[in-house]
C-alpha cells in the first residue's frame, strides 16, 4: 500500500515538473498516469481493510484529476470535456456516463466475461424528443447491424453487450418476449442465430415477472462457436420455477424458431413433386389506409374514409383481416374512392389491379400458431387494408407493370436479375392450378403445419411465410376432388355463414396429405 502511495505521489510530483518546464504535456503523461491508475485500482481491489480503500479511492480521484488536466493539454478540447471523462467514478454504484470505454473505466482491453442487465422496454417510434434524439443518436452511429423497422430499446442493448464480450464470453438479459415474435426484431434473430451460441433461453410469456403489461423471456449467448450446440429452452408456466424443457437441436439445423415458447417441430418434406405458393401466386399485403405522412399528416385515419353502407362517395366493398373467417368474409364495408384524398393520400395506395381481378385468395394478417390458417375465397372485387394479404393467380395479372410487381418477378423487356423469374413462365405455370384447389390446400392442416414450422411470428403470418408453402404439384384432374370439396363448403357458407363444415374440411385433409405423398 505505501509502495503505490509513493508511486501515485511521485507520478503526481513529476507531472507537475513538466507542466512548469514547458507548460504543456503530451500522450507520454497520459499513458503513465493511466499506468498508475491502473496499478491503484489492483491494489484497491485486493485491499482488505476499509481504511486502505479510502486511501486508494483518494489516490484515484487525484490521478483523475491529473489526467483530466494531461487530457485537455493532448486534446485541446475544453474542460467540461476531460472533466466528464476523468470525472467518472468507479466506485459509485450509482455513477452514470454519456460515453462508455470498457478500457478506461474497467481496464477491460479484450472484452468482458459476463455482460448481464435489464434494459428499457420502448418502442422506437414513442413520441418523445429526447427518444427521438436518442435514437437518431444510436442509427447514427454505424455500429449496429440488427435494428430495422420500429425496433423497440432493448434490441441495440442485446446487441451491444454480446459485442462486449470477450472470446467465451457470456450476455444474459432479460427483455421483452416480442424478441420472440415481433416482426422488428426479425433481423436480430436471424443475427443472434448466426453470431451467438444459443447456451438457454427461459420463456416467461405466461407469468409477470415485473408489475408491467409486458411479458419477458431471459436468455444466455455465449461469444463461441455454436453449430453443434443444442441450446437448453425452458417454458416457466404456470409459475416461476414450474418448468417444462422444450425440445430443441442442434444450433445449425434450428431457425428462429428457437426463439418461441413452444416445440421445436419441423414437418417431413413431402415425398410427391411440389410447387412454390410464389410461383403461383403474386402475394402482396393490402393499402394502408390513413392519411400519407408527409402529402397529408394527420389529416383523416381509415374510420374517416369507410362506412357501412355503400354510396356515390364509397363505392368499393372492402376489408379488414377482423372481418375474415375462414373461407369466406363474414362481413364487408365500402371505402371512399375517386376523391381529392382516396386514395391518393393513402399512406399506402398500391395499385387497383391487386383487387379487381376476377378472382383471388384472402389471408388476414393476425394468427395465432396453433389456429389454422383463415383464408377466404374473393369472386367480388374486394378492396383491403395490410392487415389482409392478398395471393392473385400470376396469369390474372398478364401485361401489369408496376415497381410492386418487378420487385417479385420481370417481363424479358424489363431490366433483367439473375434473382428474379420470368414473368411468362409464372403466368403459365399458374393456369396450371385452380384457385380453389389452392385454396383447398392453404386451408388444410397440412399447411397449418408448415407454417407454424417456417412462420417468423407468433401472432403474424406474413408474406414471406407464405410463399415458400409447397404445393402439390398434380394435374387439374386431380385437383377436381379438392375443387368439388371447396366448392360444397363455399355453398354451405353463403348460405349461412356459421354454417358446420368440418366434415368437409377432414376430406379435403385427406385428400391434401395424399397428394403430398404422405399417405401410400
Amino acid at each position: 500500500n505505501l509502495e503505490t502511495r509513493f508511486v501515485a505521489a511521485d507520478a503526481l510530483i513529476g507531472l507537475g515538473s513538466r507542466k512548469q518546464e514547458n507548460g504543456v504535456l503530451g500522450s507520454g503523461d497520459v499513458e503513465m498516469l493511466e499506468d498508475h491508475l491502473r496499478r491503484v485500482r489492483e491494489r484497491y481491489f485486493n485491499a482488505r481493510t476499509r481504511a486502505t480503500k479510502l486511501k486508494l479511492r483518494k489516490q484515484d480521484a487525484e490521478l483523475r484529476a491529473a489526467l483530466a488536466e494531461a487530457l485537455q493539454d493532448l486534446w485541446r478540447q475544453g474542460p467540461e470535456t476531460t472533466r466528464a471523462v476523468a470525472d467518472w467514478d468507479p466506485y459509485d454504484q450509482n455513477a452514470r456516463a454519456a460515453w462508455f470505454d470498457a478500457e478506461w473505466m474497467f481496464g477491460v482491453r479484450k472484452g468482458f466475461d459476463l455482460v448481464i442487465g435489464n434494459p428499457p422496454y420502448v418502442r422506437a417510434d414513442f413520441p418523445d424528443k429526447q427518444h427521438k434524439l436518442t435514437r437518431e443518436t444510436i442509427l447514427g452511429s454505424g455500429y449496429y447491424e440488427t435494428l430495422w423497422q420500429k425496433w423497440d430499446m432493448f434490441l441495440p442493448f442485446m446487441e451491444r453487450c454480446f459485442k462486449l464480450l470477450a472470446e467465451g464470453g457470456v450476455s444474459s438479459l432479460v427483455v421483452s418476449d416480442a424478441f420472440g415474435h415481433a416482426k422488428y426484431a426479425l433481423k436480430a434473430r436471424e443475427w443472434f442465430l448466426r453470431n451467438a451460441c444459443i447456451e438457454r433461453i427461459d420463456f416467461y410469456s405466461k407469468i409477470k415477472v415485473f408489475d408491467a403489461a409486458v411479458h419477458n423471456l431471459s436468455y444466455v449467448f455465449q461469444k463461441a462457436e455454436a453449430s453443434e450446440n443444442e441450446p437448453l429452452r425452458r417454458l416457466h408456466e404456470p409459475a416461476f420455477g414450474q418448468i417444462k424443457e422444450l425440445s430443441t437441436g442442434k444450433q445449425k439445423d434450428l431457425n428462429e424458431r428457437v426463439f418461441f415458447p413452444e416445440d421445436v417441430y419441423r414437418p417431413p418434406l413431402p415425398p410427391k413433386p411440389t410447387v412454390g405458393l410464389d410461383d403461383l401466386c403474386y402475394i402482396s399485403k393490402g393499402m394502408v389506409v390513413h392519411a400519407h405522412e408527409r402529402k397529408a399528416p394527420k389529416a383523416f385515419a381509415l374510420e374517416d374514409v369507410v362506412s357501412d353502407a355503400r354510396d356515390k362517395t364509397h363505392p368499393k366493398p372492402f376489408v379488414e383481416g377482423k372481418h375474415l373467417d375462414r373461407w369466406l368474409p363474414m362481413r364487408n364495408r365500402w371505402i371512399e374512392w375517386g376523391t381529392s384524398r382516396a386514395p391518393g393520400l393513402f399512406s399506402r395506395k398500391t395499385f387497383p389491379e391487386l383487387y379487381e381481378v376476377a378472382e383471388k385468395l384472402l389471408s388476414v394478417d393476425m394468427s395465432a400458431s396453433d389456429v389454422r390458417p383463415r383464408v377466404n375465397f374473393d369472386d367480388r372485387q374486394l378492396y383491403h387494408n395490410h392487415s389482409v394479404w392478398a395471393f392473385v393467380p400470376w396469369h390474372r395479372l398478364i401485361g401489369v407493370r408496376n415497381r410492386s410487381i418487378q420487385k417479385q418477378a420481370r417481363y424479358p423487356d424489363e431490366k433483367q436479375r439473375s434473382k428474379f423469374p420470368r414473368r411468362e413462365d409464372l403466368e403459365r405455370n399458374s393456369r396450371r392450378f385452380s384457385i380453389k384447389y389452392l385454396l383447398g390446400v392453404m386451408n388444410s392442416t397440412a399447411a397449418q403445419d408448415f407454417l407454424r414450422a417456417h412462420r417468423r411470428s407468433n401472432i403474424h403470418l406474413y408474406p414471406d411465410d407464405w410463399k415458400k408453402l409447397p404445393i402439390p404439384d398434380v394435374p387439374l384432374d386431380a385437383q377436381q376432388p379438392v375443387v368439388d370439396l371447396v366448392d360444397a363448403i363455399l355453398t354451405a357458407k353463403q348460405a349461412d355463414k356459421s354454417a358446420e363444415v368440418t366434415g368437409l374440411e377432414r376430406k379435403i385433409d385427406r385428400i391434401v396429405h395424399r397428394l403430398y405423398g404422405f399417405d401410400s
